[in-house]
């Protein structure tokens, strides 16, 4: 049996873990047809960077809000061309705003038409980052919320920490389905403007000047 001294030590050790990893960059979807490409990924060194400035990656949504100290001045040295789309601070057991979703569509449509490759981001690529993958799963391929949900499980670690994802991703499905929020509404996409938005769009570059 477990003292609770034990269980303080799994805890810390549970912590420090979460606190050490970052998922690397996966893709979420491609099509050979047009060129169009996502990718998801946790935090990004800038090796990493390069990696998905050489799959040909333009543009990256950093959902962490830590793209000014990191995306921003790496790509001076490894990819001067990328854009930061977005770089705010989502919190995992905070449901996305109906804007940021919106924006979200738009952002997809468009590379989808032109052909780009684009990426998004959290810390460690599993809750921030598999709520938006399970959501774009719905919305442009059509996957259930069961199946998103489980997805999302699977790739995703510490899930535990995070119990309201599920339920957010139900709700995200009723969004894509144009139905009024059927969970409770603590789950729900909320009405509140994005900081991180320009006129309900993302900005074509969320880096300041100097960067």
């Amino acid at each position: 049996m477990s003292t609770p001294s034990n269980m303080g030590w799994m805890v810390a050790m549970a912590m420090s873990f979460l606190a050490g990893c970052a998922e690397a960059p996966l893709k979420v979807a491609e099509d050979s047809g047009t060129g169009f490409a996502l990718y998801r990924s946790g935090r990004l060194s800038s090796a990493d960077l390069g990696v998905l400035c050489g799959l040909g990656v333009e543009e990256i949504l950093v959902l962490d809000g830590e793209g000014s100290s990191r995306e921003c001045l790496f790509r001076k040295k490894v990819c001067p061309e990328m854009q930061v789309r977005y770089d705010h601070a989502q919190e995992a057991d905070t449901p996305v705003s109906i804007d940021f979703l919106e924006a979200f569509d738009a952002w997809i449509g468009e590379s989808q038409d032109q052909g780009k490759k684009v990426a998004f981001r959290c810390r460690h690529g599993w809750h921030r980052t598999g709520r938006l993958a399970a959501y774009y799963r719905m919305r442009f391929e059509g996957d259930s919320s069961a199946r998103a949900t489980r997805e999302m499980q699977r790739i995703g670690r510490m899930m535990w920490r995070h119990p309201t994802l599920d339920p957010q991703v139900e709700a995200y499905a009723d969004t894509v389905a144009g139905r009024s929020c059927s969970t409770d509404t603590a789950h729900c996409p909320s009405n509140e403007t994005d900081a991180g938005l320009v006129d309900g769009r993302f900005p074509e570059d969320a880096c300041s000047p100097e960067s």
